[in-house]
């Protein structure tokens, strides 16, 4: 009876050190997980605010941004506004109200656009000349990858023009690039004519990108991009929320001077920052062992009684600076 008494114990205490060690292994698990997901999701966003308003040669010059896409002026094809936002400002409600493209966003976390090109910068080879000037269509190198319904834009020193390519080259994408009125793809192009010749020019894909909270097919919250129209993409699995302000430039000398929620920023042109703020979640509950684990977030102190689980948390926060905007 002794020696199963004993053995018992033995037991116990190999079952209870296996059960610590377990929990201490799933809470650094949890912890490295955490630590990978904010990182990665903010780095992923710098790299795309930070290229906000970007037209090559012609970002600081005085060029006037010529768009000939149908609907230039509305939320996916605006491209004269390098970025907005939207500010959450109640139970699934936002400030200005979302754009129907952006779709099952999470309440309670701020969206953000931008629209900028995307690489690689391609050399224009030929650009014919034509009356109207710049109806003609363009000839770039093949294997540039662009095929028919693509959204580019066409930029020197002197011009720059958006539009969507009518017919390309399908052997090699890329070749002559056609930009007819109408077309088949959303939105289609107004005219033909770009209003210059840009035989001296570059061609750069340009993309209006959303990104937001929302829970993915299993539940849980994560960063998502929506580009253009196309189905919305999960970035990055565990971000809970997202609050935005914006540097706002009021006396001209390109810094920023005082920083503004979504709704009360006015003139997105006058916008040189962008300060983000993450919370990200755990995938795994009951890994805290004294109850729910409170944290400071957007000014605010939630308490562990108002959390409602044991997950991990923590916060991430970076102030991105709008490198075409900063003097």
């Amino acid at each position: 009876m002794v020696a199963l008494v004993v053995g018992l114990i033995l037991v116990a205490g190999v079952i209870e050190l296996f059960t610590n060690n377990r929990q201490v292994y799933r809470m650094q698990d949890a912890q490295s997980r955490l630590q990978e997901s904010g990182r990665y999701a903010m780095q992923f966003l710098t790299e795309s605010i930070e290229k906000a308003g970007y037209l090559g040669c012609a970002t600081r010059s005085d060029v006037i941004l010529n768009n000939t896409l149908n609907g230039s002026s509305t939320f996916l094809w605006d491209f004269s506004r390098p970025l907005e936002g939207n500010e959450a400002s109640g139970n699934n409600q936002w400030t200005p109200t979302l754009d129907a493209s952006i779709t099952s966003a999470l309440g309670g976390s701020d969206t953000i656009t931008v629209r900028t090109v995307d690489s690689p910068e391609m050399r224009v080879d030929i650009h014919p000349a034509s009356s109207p000037p710049g109806e003609s269509a363009i000839v770039v190198h093949s294997g540039t990858h662009l095929r028919q319904g693509d959204i580019v834009l066409a930029h020197n020193c002197v011009a720059a023009a958006v539009f969507q390519i009518t017919s390309s080259d399908a052997q090699a994408h890329g070749g002559t690039l056609a930009h007819a009125a109408g077309g088949a793809s959303n939105p289609g192009n107004a005219t033909a004519a770009l209003g210059y010749h840009f035989g001296d020019g570059w061609i750069n894909r340009l993309s209006t990108n959303s990104f937001y909270i929302r829970n993915n097919p299993a539940g849980i919250p994560s960063l998502y991009r929506k580009t253009f129209n196309q189905a919305a993409e999960e970035l990055v699995e565990g971000i809970e929320q997202m609050q935005i302000t914006y540097g706002v430039d009021t006396t001209g000398d390109g810094s920023a001077d005082e920083y503004r929620a979504a709704d009360t920023v006015g003139n997105w042109n006058n916008v040189v920052s962008v300060r983000i703020s993450l919370l990200a979640v755990s995938l795994q509950d009951n890994l805290t062992v004294d109850g729910p684990q409170g944290y400071f977030f957007n000014g605010q102190q939630v308490a562990p009684e108002e959390v409602g689980d044991r997950r991990l948390r923590r916060v991430f926060s970076r102030t991105i600076a709008l490198r075409n905007r900063v003097l």
